[in-house]
């Protein structure tokens, strides 16, 4: 079976197999295309489509078959600890921009 991922930007890659968890590419994905592109990624078989959200690119690793993409959705409590930090360095830039 083949499997297409459409990432948030709409750019679709196709050709994928799937081995547990992971997709397998038969060449190397740049992972560039993953920087601030996986709010929603989409995953398709041609019959079944499954949208994920703030997704994460755990690893890319090369095997004999191919390269297996490992990707996993962020925990509300990443998210959250993301949100305070951006928060923070907001806070911290004003006050350093004002000479406080």
């Amino acid at each position: 079976m083949q499997y297409t991922i459409k990432l948030a930007d709409g750019r679709e890659l196709t050709g994928f197999t799937k081995n547990g968890d992971n997709y397998v590419s038969k060449v190397k994905v740049d992972e560039t295309i993953f920087t601030n592109n996986l709010s929603t990624m989409t995953v398709s078989d041609g019959d079944t489509e499954t949208t994920y959200k703030n997704v994460k690119l755990i690893q890319q690793m090369k095997f004999p078959d191919g390269f297996y993409l490992c990707f996993r959705e962020l925990t509300q409590a990443e998210l959250t600890v993301t949100d305070l930090q951006v928060a923070l360095a907001e806070v911290y830039e004003l006050t350093v921009g004002r000479g406080l």
